[in-house]
């Protein structure tokens, strides 16, 4: 009876064999999905690194007055608020990162900034006003490197607001970066292109572009 029993057991085991061979199958794709998941990985920390310094810029931004020009750079009405808020972006990104990210500007990285005075839930002026006609221009915005265009129209932003909200002023701040995959495998650029445009924003509320009623 021992022995017939010892035999079953033996029947019922798994040669070592077919094990190897199951693993041998399945290890290339394990492998290519381990790969993507870390590739993807460093794509998620780069995002999240820009999201950080577009929120950090917004923040140092909302204490700022958008609406006092003091000068022109490469061909733009500009001031001292964008230039603090591109610099802000920089060194957020250049610190968050610990320089990992580094904007190129002569290729597709840019930084796009924003400032709307909000009246009675409207878009009503978006600066800076480059075309200086006091209206909300989809044209009107800072770019650090003039390769980008912000991608919200006041007609996206409008659509965000609430319509019985007080007037108020918000300031946008949007980064743009050409994520080139750290690992490159064939195998993950067969189905996802090798330059992923990674597009980070952030929006806080700003006083000093909330609009100021016409006296009667």
């Amino acid at each position: 009876m021992k022995e017939g029993a010892a035999r079953k057991k033996r029947k019922g085991r798994k040669p070592l064999g077919q094990s190897l061979v199951e693993f041998a199958v399945l290890l290339p794709v394990l492998l290519m999905m381990l790969s993507g998941l870390i590739e993807f990985g460093f794509l998620l920390n780069y995002y999240l690194d820009l999201v950080d310094a577009a929120r950090e810029a917004s923040r140092f931004a909302a204490n700022d007055d958008p609406l006092i020009r003091e000068g022109a750079l490469a061909g733009q009405t500009d001031n001292t608020f964008y230039v603090f808020a591109r610099d802000m972006v920089l060194q957020s990104i250049d610190i968050g990162s610990g320089g990992q990210i580094s904007l190129d500007t002569t290729a597709n990285d840019d930084i796009v900034i924003s400032a709307f005075s909000i009246m009675s839930g409207t878009i009503d002026r978006r600066f800076p006003d480059l075309d200086a006609d006091n209206l909300c221009d989809d044209t009107d915005f800072y770019s650090y490197a003039n390769n980008r265009a912000s991608d919200f129209s006041c007609a996206d932003i409008t659509a965000m607001l609430d319509p019985l909200a007080p007037n108020s002023g918000i300031v946008l701040v949007e980064v743009y970066y050409d994520y080139h995959m750290i690992l490159g495998l064939p195998w993950i650029t067969a189905f996802v292109p090798d330059t992923i445009t990674l597009h980070a924003y952030s929006m806080m509320p700003n006083s000093a572009a909330e609009p100021t009623p016409t006296p009667p």
